[in-house]
This record gives structure tokens, sequence and C-alpha cells, in this order.
């Protein structure tokens, strides 16, 4: 991808991880941060799926009172609860 166009997508991911929930804001801001340039394309398209689902829908999967039935995103779910959790732990970059 070209440097321009990726710059405006991390723009775009940015503000698709502020949530109304803001209690998502920081699990799925500090994912994009840290660990999205890290994820192959499939796993990004998996984080950008479920930033298109409603807060309540992302709250309910990373706290576990659900599972999305798309894989990827259930994949991509586990991967931000484990980055949120050394983030809390004080272990952000394990």
């Amino acid at each position: 991808m070209n440097e321009p166009f990726q710059e405006e997508r991390m723009v775009r991911l940015r503000w698709a991880c502020r949530r109304t929930l803001q209690v998502l804001d920081r699990p799925l801001g500090a994912f994009l941060k840290d660990c999205h340039q890290k994820l192959n394309l499939s796993e990004q398209f998996a984080f950008e799926r479920l930033l298109s689902a409603k807060d309540q829908d992302i709250l309910d999967w990373i706290i576990g009172n659900r599972e999305s039935g798309d894989a990827g995103v259930r994949a991509i779910v586990n991967q931000i609860r484990v980055h949120n959790d050394r983030i809390t732990e004080g272990h952000p970059n394990e």
C-alpha cells in the first residue's frame, strides 16, 4: 500500500476505535496502536469488520457474554482480550 493511503486508512481506523461506549475506546485504540501493524491482511480485515459492529455487540464479545458468528472477528476479539490483559498487568509488549 502506498504511504498516503495507509496514513488515511489509519486515521479512519483511529476514528472507528472511538466508540459511543467509552469503555471500548481503550482496548480498541490500544490494540490498533500496538498490534494492528503486526496483523496479516486477513486479520486487518477482521478487525475492520469488528469495528463495523454495534458497540453493545463488541462489548459483549470482549467481555465474553457472547461470540461473534464470524471466525475472523472471534480471533481478533481474543487478540484484543490478550493485549488488554497485558496492558492492565503493565506488560503491553510481551
